[in-house]
């Protein structure tokens, strides 16, 4: 039988929610973070160092992200293919990634074979065969995929929004794969120089998250980091160097492009800051939801686009503010107008109760999702090591979430929405959009060619 109901059913109250427990070991010289997660048999075993993107030497960008996918290429003895089979072998799955301030790299493993998948990152780490053949197969694969990110309006439109806030000779003001010149010029002596002077065990931990029923923790971390030789690494250089031109456009020509591509923003906070937790929750009304201002205002209400975003990209050094959308050609000058205005509303205006009302709500019901695998801990615990946060700092987190006031809110948008330095870029065809984007007041206007 059918029953009707007259009203829909409204969200039930959240379930508390604790971190999972985990504990610290110190083993031969290195740091070991576990986390016991009955009843998941794939554990995440992972190396993360505090050594990213970052941290990478002039004209060698993009040798962190190479060197962290050539040590999975053979080690201990063992070429790609016979290091490849090793772990399936064992049911494991490889994995490196690379970010702005950290290198992670291990297996998602069985749990009964942990031991063995240690020995394997054990000779990744001290002893890859970093094979210049393989480096060079690796190489033409990033070009490639340099190449095709060019071609994409959208990344195309970051890359230029970065050159613009940063200074030439800042890492950020690159991509943080690389661009082609400095990947080209990767070869087998960058990546042992990488290897020997940022992946040590004084700066990394290892992170253990899964079922850990039987398993000797401290055995396991002794097998990858007993033999594995090295300090605490070299210090990163400085790499957030602001440029302070005020706001100005710049558009990336493309001939007969039917959309624009665009990307406003400017130099923001670091991460770890007081106000974070008000920062983030400003940033998703403005543009991290659905129903985000920017979304509402120019794909539900005008029609502009299939969507629009806001996000702040939070790292150890410093940071960016970016709001991103892709429009018609034809309504390139209005949608900047209405962006524009909604940024500048919640800079002025705040945030509205409705609006906090439902971002806090989100937050607090999505948070748990984070952490429902073992990668998803094991990421977790990187951050802390990566950030040095406290340990109950995502049970901190969330009670943070949940008691934000909208006088907070208000706050750090006044403080990190500048509205004189935003740059805008638009990657479009300049011969439609350039004169009627001089008429905006959003700074002067520059017309580069697309490479």
């Amino acid at each position: 039988m059918t029953v009707l109901v007259a009203e829909r059913p409204g969200a039930g109250e959240p379930r508390p929610f604790r971190f999972p427990a985990f504990s610290r070991h110190a083993v031969a010289g290195g740091t070991v973070l576990a986390c016991h997660l009955e009843r998941r048999p794939i554990v995440s075993l992972s190396l993360v160092s505090r050594s990213g993107a970052a941290a990478e030497p002039s004209g060698a960008e993009g040798v962190a992200n190479l060197t962290a996918q050539l040590l999975g290429q053979g080690a201990g003895g063992l070429d790609a293919h016979a290091f490849a089979v090793a772990g399936e072998r064992l049911g494991a799955s490889w994995f490196a990634a690379v970010g702005w301030d950290a290198t992670q790299l291990g297996f998602d493993v069985p749990s009964a074979a942990v031991p063995a998948a240690a020995e394997l990152l054990h000779h990744a780490l001290a002893s890859p065969t970093l094979d210049a053949e393989e480096l060079g197969r690796l190489r033409d694969e990033r070009l490639d995929d340099l190449m095709a990110d060019a071609a994409r309006p959208r990344t195309r439109a970051l890359r230029e929004l970065a050159a613009a806030l940063w200074r030439s000779g800042s890492r950020y003001s690159l991509p943080q794969a690389g661009h082609a010149a400095g990947v080209s010029a990767v070869d087998i002596e960058a990546v042992r120089q990488w290897h020997d002077t940022r992946l040590l065990p004084g700066c990394a931990a290892l992170v253990i998250a899964g079922d850990l029923t039987g398993l000797d923790i401290e055995a396991v971390g002794a097998t990858v980091f007993s033999g594995w030789s090295g300090g605490a690494g070299e210090a990163a250089g400085t790499t957030s160097e602001p440029v302070q031109g005020g706001r100005r456009v710049v558009v990336v020509h493309r001939p007969g492009a039917v959309q624009s591509a665009l990307a406003v923003g400017h130099s923001g906070p670091a991460r770890g800051g007081e106000d974070e937790v008000a920062l983030t929750t400003m940033q998703m009304a403005l543009g991290g939801t659905f129903s985000s201002r920017l979304n509402y205002t120019l794909r539900e209400k005008k029609g502009y686009t299939y969507g629009a975003s806001a996000q702040y990209d939070l790292r150890r050094d410093a940071g960016i503010f970016v709001a991103q959308s892709e429009v018609k050609t034809e309504v390139t000058a209005p949608a900047l107008t209405d962006a524009f205005a909604e940024i500048t509303g919640m800079h002025d205006g705040g945030i509205r109760a409705d609006e906090l009302d439902d971002v806090r709500r989100q937050r607090i019901e999505r948070y748990p999702l984070a952490f429902a695998s073992p990668r998803g801990v094991a990421g977790a615990l990187s951050e802390i090591v990566v950030y040095d946060l406290p340990d109950d700092y995502y049970d901190r987190q969330r009670e943070r979430i949940a008691a934000v006031t909208k006088e907070e809110v208000d706050a750090a948008g006044r403080r990190h929405l500048r509205l004189d330095d935003l740059v805008t870029v638009v990657v479009g065809d300049a011969d439609v959009v350039a004169e009627g984007l001089g008429d905006l007041g959003l700074g002067p206007v520059e017309v580069r060619a697309d490479e």
